[in-house]
């Protein structure tokens, strides 16, 4: 007989009690001693598409995407101009144009980490992506909750992360146990740094040579 799996909410909140927006959270097994992380399987299901980021309006969409290793990325310029991708830092380099008229490029992430992405053309614009080795990943809503199904019953280590987050690794981890039986709110501590600005000071283009 399979083990049990469940579901779980959790509710993330800053020291003011107010809802933390767009952050990522993720589960990771551990052993019953603690020791190291227990590899998860994801549920079985059909190849799934790549998952998409967006260039709009001169910016990232989304600003930050959570995908699970060994899926693919697509990159779509939605705008009616060119622009060059690279990643500033991170696990996996990158450096490609995206010409105009809906290009795209499809990219598979295979390695864990995060990646800080920018744009050669467009100096201001930055968005991030975070490669994790667990199918149990998400990213807050507007009331800063987040919900997983079908977790086995184990001990993790829940993973809060964003790039603006003023700790180490930019995560905080704390220690949960499944089952619960109902939403757990936690109280995120670390300081959270402003996002950049995502728009030119104007309207310029360099695009010779593009």
């Amino acid at each position: 007989m399979s083990a049990p799996l469940y579901g779980a909410q959790f509710h993330l909140v800053d020291i003011d009690n107010k809802p933390m927006v767009n952050m990522v959270v993720y589960l990771q097994a551990k052993q019953s001693d603690g020791s190291k992380p227990v590899q998860l399987k994801s549920t079985p299901n059909q190849i799934s598409p790549p998952v998409e980021i967006h260039q709009k309006n001169k910016q990232f969409t989304p600003y930050i995407t959570v995908i699970q290793k060994g899926y693919k990325l697509q990159f779509i310029n939605d705008d009616d101009i060119t622009h060059h991708i690279y990643s500033a830092a991170g696990a996996k380099r990158f450096s490609f144009k995206l010409r105009k008229d809906n290009s795209t490029k499809d990219m598979l992430f295979d390695q864990v980490g995060h990646i800080s992405m920018g744009c050669n053309i467009h100096d201001w614009m930055s968005g991030h992506v975070l490669v994790v080795d667990t199918p149990f990943f998400g990213i807050t809503d507007e009331m800063g909750r987040v919900s997983f199904d079908d977790i086995p019953d184990a001990n993790y280590d829940l993973v809060i992360w964003h790039p603006q987050l003023l700790t180490q690794d930019n995560r905080l981890i704390h220690k949960v146990s499944l089952p619960i039986t109902e939403t757990l709110t936690i109280t995120v501590s670390g300081l959270m740094d402003e996002i950049p600005a995502q728009q030119s000071l104007d309207d310029f283009e360099f695009l010779e040579g593009y």
